[in-house]
């Protein structure tokens, strides 16, 4: 994610700014998709027989949608722990160049809040994505059920599960830990973008 392959400073900042946009996007849209699944288990489990297929033909659909954006929240979250150093570290190494003493420690000061930052960020970022799991497993679960047994009497037995039920409170966990992180990203990418 932060890379520095960008010749100068600004340049790696703004590269470090515009990969914390697309980790805000995937988040959001993640986040936003929780509400989709959820909508369309409700309208799978409450459907009359007739319309089964359809409604889990949706629901199947808006499942796999929500794993392709976890899988990216996921990236996000391993790019995070094996390539975030590495723009830290290049602001680091700039700073131990500075000879005025002066200018020195105002560097290592904002190289030090914006690591903070970055580390309170990382920390949100995975608690998401660690809430995504159980919720992740809860929904698949699902699918793979009431999949094999497309029938009344499969929906009423998987609509009386505990996992079922509580579907819902799951999901607002994980849509609540994503947005603490879309606001910890939002406040790092804040901090770096460099003015134009």
């Amino acid at each position: 994610m932060f890379v520095a392959c960008a010749t100068s400073a600004p340049d790696r900042a703004a590269k470090a700014a515009s990969s914390l946009d697309v980790m805000q996007q995937n988040s959001s849209k993640a986040r936003a998709q929780i509400d989709t699944v959820l909508s369309s288990l409700t309208s799978l489990l409450e459907a009359p027989a007739d319309r089964l297929r359809e409604t889990y033909d949706r629901y199947d659909k808006d499942v796999k949608k929500m794993n392709q954006y976890a899988d990216a929240i996921r990236e996000n979250d391993n790019d995070l722990r094996n390539n975030g150093n590495t723009y830290l570290a290049q602001w680091q190494r700039d700073t131990s160049k500075i000879s005025d003493p002066e200018l020195r420690a105002v560097a290592e000061q904002r190289h030090n809040e914006i690591a903070q930052s970055t580390q309170a960020m990382r920390s949100t970022l995975t608690t998401a994505a660690g809430s995504f799991e159980g919720f992740l497993r809860d929904i698949n679960d699902i699918n793979k059920v009431i999949g094999n047994d497309l029938t009344p009497t499969g929906q009423t037995t998987v609509k009386q599960t505990m996992v079922a039920q509580t579907a819902r409170s799951s999901g607002a966990r994980a849509g609540d830990a994503i947005r603490e992180a879309e606001q910890a990203i939002e406040s790092l990418r804040a901090q770096i973008t460099p003015t134009s």
